[in-house]
């Protein structure tokens, strides 16, 4: 049961982002003074921004609502949404329940005052709670070549081990959305997509032959082509992200951009002039990511095939949503680079060479979103080759 009692109270959804969001509410009035009892019901029309809308509007006066049904559905062929239901008495306002629901998922509120969330099948979700996860471990090992320097990024995404080496491939300048559980990222750490519900990533474990920082991230989009002898602006046009940033939305919210070395080059001093034009995930365009003069935020002299390198965002940024141009500003003389947007999803240290290290994450852990192609790279605190052993532990819920 859910009343609105007051001339004042209202029940409101919340979207996240913008989807196709469409509800229904049934509702009984009592009318107090006569014991009168009348039907109503409401078809919202589709909400398809980032916006607050009443789908259960107030009773009139001396009436009292209850609301026995409201049926919020994602009708979006692709886009996911945060949908968040909440009681406005006029003056305060108070969650209920909120979702994020994928294409073709609906939350549903019952006349007995339960709470459901059923998938795009209308299979119902089972419970929130570490018993209601089912979940398996993704075993990680990889032999790397030396990172350029101390101090510097590395990845092991071209390197041998399981899983085995991943290519950006040749999707050109404009580049391609990658999707893990296809064989275009074969070499990724695999991922597969839940059969119902949502993965989250909970557990990483962990163990170097020499010790380092590690990131995992998931990468978006990337290109290739570019042309490491030019020195001014090379336009690119990215498609749309696939709906897997922070929200699970095509906005690139919390995703960054960097640059992966696919072929050594012989540029002979660090460069640290190097400037990408992008549109942040508000959509605000002609942003400019930068890098620093400091090892780690700079390409670096004679960076080796793997170096990575991580742009910083233009002051107030959450994300990227697209790329326009890439300025090397300096030659690299030789070699070959492929731009890329990815979200961070998780970092462990490792301490003692050869010794595991095991990092839980908070309940219920990082959302992974279909699709997710999971890479490895390091900050490196020495250039010797290191073998990596551990394993990444996802759990469906």
């Amino acid at each position: 049961m859910l009343v609105l009692a007051s001339t004042s109270d209202i029940v409101r959804v919340v979207t996240g982002s913008a989807s196709q969001i469409e509800v229904h509410a049934s509702w009984g009035d009592l009318t107090v003074s006569t014991g009168a009892v009348d039907l109503g019901r409401q078809n919202t029309a589709a909400i398809t921004t980032a916006t607050t809308t009443t789908v259960v509007p107030s009773p009139g006066s001396g009436v009292r609502r209850n609301v026995r049904h409201l049926n919020v559905t994602n009708d979006h062929a692709s886009q996911s949404c945060t949908v968040t239901v909440e009681h406005s008495d006029g003056t305060t306002v108070t969650e209920l329940m909120s979702f994020t629901l994928l294409p073709g998922e609906n939350m549903i509120f019952g006349e007995e005052g339960r709470w459901a969330h059923r998938d795009a099948n209308g299979a119902e979700y089972p419970p929130a709670g570490k018993g209601a996860y089912d979940g398996y471990p993704v075993v990680f090992m990889k032999t790397s070549t030396a990172a350029e320097a101390t101090g510097n990024w590395y990845g092991t995404w071209k390197d041998a081990g399981f899983p085995g080496a991943w290519a950006p491939g040749t999707p050109g300048v404009n580049g391609r959305v990658t999707d893990g559980t296809t064989s275009t990222d074969n070499g990724c750490i695999p991922i597969k997509n839940p059969a119902t519900g949502a993965n989250y990533l909970t557990e990483l474990t962990m163990g170097a032959s020499v010790n380092h920082s590690h990131l995992f991230f998931d990468v978006l989009w990337v290109n290739s082509g570019l042309t490491v002898t030019t020195t001014t602006a090379q336009s690119i046009t990215t498609p749309t992200l696939p709906a897997r940033d922070v929200n699970g939305t095509t906005n690139g919210e919390g995703c960054m951009i960097g640059i992966m070395f696919t072929a050594a080059a012989t540029n002979a001093a660090a460069i640290s002039t190097t400037t990408v034009t992008y549109t942040n995930s508000d959509g605000t365009g002609s942003r400019t990511a930068t890098l620093s003069a400091i090892a780690g935020s700079q390409i670096p002299a004679t960076p080796v095939i793997g170096t990575v390198i991580w742009f910083n965002l233009q002051a107030g940024d959450k994300g990227v949503r697209s790329i326009q141009s890439i300025t090397l500003a300096t030659s690299l003389v030789t070699g070959s680079i492929s731009l890329f947007i990815a979200r961070d999803l998780a970092n462990i240290g490792t301490s003692l060479v050869n010794v595991q290290f095991t990092r839980k994450l908070s309940d219920p852990g990082v959302r992974i979103y279909n699709g997710t192609c999971m890479l490895h790279c390091i900050l490196a605190s020495a250039t010797t080759a290191t073998f990596f052993n551990g394993e990444v532990v996802i759990q469906e819920k």
